[in-house]
């Protein structure tokens, strides 16, 4: 490989590093906008941001040293063209991605606080499931098979993380 032309993994590490800055930066600040509690005494290490805010400045600083790594390999030039940028987002496995992103954005600004939250989870990991394993052409034992187990794993994965989030941990869900 020629010096001057960085690999896409590079440039994949240049893209993936701005975007965890960016999004850590985000739940850095709203970590720090949550309340405290200070007029109840409580332990300042049991206030309910500090968890989060700690990641996220973590993955700030990860995301920042795979920056500075992908641009001393040259990761910043990006030789962007508009038959390249079409053909990444035309790629299959980049709409799956988007789809993903989509389907689990639907879930945490749609689904949740509108329906149950089991409920939700149930309807998200139930399409998730089914949408990702599905396959044109399949036989219909083979879709009735998904659909068990799509329900199967829904089911279960609702149940435990709504008992685990309200009896574990306490927390009220919405």
């Amino acid at each position: 490989m020629h010096p001057e032309t960085p690999s896409a993994m590079t440039k994949a590490d240049f893209l993936t590093g701005i975007a965890l800055v960016a999004f850590s930066t985000m739940v850095a600040v709203e970590s720090w906008r949550m309340p405290r509690f200070e007029n109840t005494n409580v332990n300042p290490y049991s206030v309910p941001g500090i968890v989060p805010g700690l990641l996220a400045i973590i993955i700030m600083i990860l995301g920042g040293v795979l920056i500075v790594r992908s641009i001393s390999r040259g990761g910043h030039r990006l030789g962007w063209t508009a038959r390249s940028v079409t053909s990444t987002l035309a790629a299959p496995e980049n709409k799956r991605l988007f789809f993903a992103v989509f389907l689990t954005v639907g879930y945490g600004g749609g689904l949740i606080g509108s329906i149950p939250y089991w409920l939700a989870t149930f309807l998200f990991v139930f399409a998730f499931v089914l949408i990702f394993d599905w396959q044109a052409g399949m036989a219909r034992a083979r879709m009735f098979r998904l659909g068990a187990v799509a329900f199967a794993v829904a089911s279960v994965t609702s149940g435990l993380v709504t008992w685990v989030f309200t009896e574990a941990f306490l927390v009220t869900l919405p």
